[in-house]
């Protein structure tokens, strides 16, 4: 892991404080953080990343719109970069509108070590598949998220309906 490059996108101090020394005890060592989306679409033009981990919660762009800028703007400098979205509470709509913009995957905070290795791995080994929709690129529909979505829905303090998540997670497998 030490030629990963990785770009940390958390508009908390602390919080890109942790993850790079999470990323260090990888033995990561190529990190650059941003403090929110336009810092890291700007931060991308000169820093390769391999991967961006992306907090949810950011102003003035947040991680939804960063994304959505990342994959279907002009000058994107990487529209196919994945991206692992962190949060520590999310909307079903806002988990939705993250599948649509094209994140690679979810993680709840706080962040486990291991935890965040498993999830670097599986969004180096498993990449999504994109197609163009015009001038649009947006992510194949796929179960594996949804699932994801799921669980932190879950794991949310709000209550959210089974049939609301059920049907969520179908519409992204691709069966609905």
């Amino acid at each position: 892991m030490q030629e990963l490059k990785v770009l940390i996108v958390d508009d908390s101090r602390t919080a890109r404080m942790m993850l790079a020394e999470m990323l260090r005890e990888m033995q990561v060592n190529q990190v650059v953080k941003a403090e929110d989306g336009a810092d890291a679409i700007e931060q991308l033009t000169e820093f390769p990343a391999h991967t961006a981990i992306c907090d949810l919660h950011m102003a003035p762009l947040d991680g939804i719109e960063f994304t959505k800028l990342l994959r279907c703007a002009s000058d994107s400098p990487n529209p196919y970069l994945p991206v692992l979205m962190v949060t520590g509470d999310a909307t079903q709509t806002q988990l939705v509108n993250a599948l649509n913009a094209g994140v690679n995957g979810f993680m709840s905070k706080p962040i486990q070590l291991d935890a965040l290795r498993r999830q670097i791995n599986m969004l180096l080994c498993r990449p999504l598949v994109f197609v163009r929709d015009g001038r649009n690129l947006k992510p194949a529909p796929r179960a594996g998220l949804a699932a994801q979505a799921s669980q932190l829905l879950s794991q949310a303090p709000t209550q959210t309906q089974p049939s609301e998540i059920e049907q969520t997670a179908v519409q992204f497998a691709g069966t609905a």
